[in-house]
């Protein structure tokens, strides 16, 4: 795993590694629609920090009239945004930076079989698979929804269950690197998040199993035991952050530059298309629909070099569903650089000799679908390291 370690009995590394102590409840809030509640703390960092877990759980009432049209995502879209920000190893990062929708269908769906929960009335929702849609009679006609909703996010790169012990350590944050500077902000919703009411129709939020009150957001935090190991490795951080592209893509055109990449080690690129929703609340961002029809022959690029071959973005999707024996959900369009399934084989873009200095690293695709309301969402998966880490000596 890490040259560090290498002296270390086998029987002492399996002791613990990866094993994690149990979800560990760090902070409740209160909902407030349409709001930016900053937790007043910083992260609890007295152990390796391996996951943390978002909670959101309350009521819902919809009255007056149906919603006229349900968003794609809802109800898991009513957190707008969750950031973590902090100051690693001296310098100011930002590793968690997703729309809740995204963090939900994406973390660990798209490399699981099992994605995270989403609860309506007791009932668990079935994962997000293809069409990835929300039914009015399910979610969004006039009635009383109690939610419970789980977004997961992991600090390693996400990788099969079976290698998870060995390729997460390095990644969970430790308190050397990141001191007591980690806070959490979330961006909430409305009742727009969920789509369009219909005239005279309301949204109204209470507290889970009661007409009063408020929801809460619990955010729970998820360390690993790791004994004589905890001190004896390089770190590492993995940096997720979902970026909004809405330039040049409502009409049918070849070759569009979606995002310039950045240089880092990647680990992947993970493209969410669809039709955003309008008439929403100030700040509240939602997919009215999601497609795998917008895009075609998507490939990240180095000058005018492709880094994968594929020339057809749905063919390709079948093979990556079929590599990681998962259902990537509609709109999503996963380019992972892991197929060993350890992150040491992370495209190294952070190196001259794969991506030269002054070359364009970006990320391009053919639009298919004519609607001026197309929305792509690019989210590049990079890992932080320090140069001298050992973990990534000779690799590329």
């Amino acid at each position: 795993m890490n040259g560090q370690l290498a002296g270390l009995p086998p029987t002492v590394f399996a002791a613990y590694a990866g094993r994690n102590q149990g979800p560990e409840l760090f902070h409740t809030t209160p909902f407030v629609p349409t709001s930016t509640i900053v937790v007043p703390k910083t992260l609890s960092m007295n152990r390796p920090l391996d996951a943390l877990i978002f909670r959101f759980r309350g009521r819902v009432a919809i009255a007056g009239a149906n919603y006229a049209a349900v968003a794609a995502e809802a109800p898991q879209t009513i957190l707008n945004r969750i950031r973590v920000r902090g100051t690693y190893k001296g310098a100011a990062l930002t590793p968690i930076d997703l729309s809740g929708a995204t963090a939900f269908a994406t973390l660990p769906r798209i490399y699981y079989r099992q994605g995270s929960s989403c609860m309506i009335n007791g009932v668990r929702q079935a994962d997000p698979g293809i069409p990835f849609g929300q039914a009015a009679a399910n979610f969004g006609n006039i009635g009383t929804y109690d939610l419970d909703i789980f977004y997961f996010i992991p600090m390693w790169p996400i990788v099969a269950p079976a290698n998870r012990s060995f390729d997460c350590i390095p990644y969970c944050w430790q308190p050397r690197d990141w001191n007591d500077t980690l806070e959490v902000q979330i961006d909430t919703g409305d009742g727009t998040s969920f789509g369009t009411l219909g005239g005279g129709g309301t949204t109204t939020f209470t507290a889970f199993g009661s007409g009063a009150g408020a929801p809460q957001i619990q955010i729970y935090t998820r360390y690993l035991s790791l004994g004589p190991l905890r001190s004896g490795f390089s770190s590492a951080c993995v940096v997720r952050g979902e970026n909004p592209i809405t330039g040049g893509i409502a009409g049918v055109a070849n070759s569009v530059r979606l995002s310039i990449l950045q240089k880092q080690k990647t680990t992947a690129i993970l493209t969410k298309t669809g039709v955003i929703l309008t008439g929403t609340s100030a700040g509240v961002t939602v997919f009215a629909s999601l497609s795998d029809a917008l895009t075609d022959n998507t490939q990240p690029r180095v000058d005018n070099r492709n880094l994968r071959e594929n020339q057809s973005d749905r063919t390709f999707k079948e093979h990556m569903m079929l590599q990681d024996n998962t259902v990537i959900p509609e709109g999503y369009q996963l380019f992972s650089f892991i197929d060993t399934q350890h992150s040491r084989s992370a495209l190294r873009a952070d190196l001259a000799t794969v991506v030269a200095p002054g070359a364009e690293f970006a990320l391009y695709s053919d639009i298919i679908a004519a609607n001026a309301n197309n929305r792509i969402n690019v989210l590049q998966e990079q890992i932080y390291a320090d140069a001298n880490d050992p973990m990534w000596a000779a690799t590329r």
